[in-house]
This record gives structure tokens, C-alpha cells and sequence, in this order.
């Protein structure tokens, strides 16, 4: 069962992690963390897209050699 509360500014979740290893439980707060940035970003569809194009040319300009370019 999952125990959500909000006060104060604060919110306190409680999950069972039972089966879950640190890295697991580790991976899921940062999902959180990503997934509340996302939700309050004022970033457009099209910016995204233009920032990915373009982190996407910095990577392959950096390591094209890596794929005999």
C-alpha cells in the first residue's frame, strides 16, 4: 500500500519495498524527481525537439569516429 501526505509544502510517501533492491527503490526517486521537473516545465513540444536534435549532433560529432566516420 502506498501513504501519501502533503503538508507543510512537504510530501511524505511510503512504500513497501519488499523485493526491491537500493538501486531499484533509487532508480524509482529519480523517476519522481525527473517526472515532477517534467510536469512543471514550461518547455514547448517544438523546444524539446530542437534541443534534442541538437544535443543528439553534439554526441555524434563527439563519437562519430567511434563508428569509423
Amino acid at each position: 500500500m502506498i501513504d501519501v501526505k502533503a503538508e507543510n509544502g512537504v510530501v511524505h510517501m511510503t512504500f513497501p519495498t519488499n523485493g526491491m533492491s537500493p538501486e531499484h527503490v533509487n532508480d524509482f526517486v529519480i523517476w519522481l524527481r525527473v517526472e515532477s521537473i517534467a510536469r512543471r516545465s514550461k518547455l514547448t513540444e517544438h523546444t524539446a525537439r530542437q534541443l534534442a536534435d541538437e544535443i543528439k549532433a553534439g554526441w555524434w560529432e563527439k563519437n562519430k569516429h567511434r563508428f569509423g566516420e
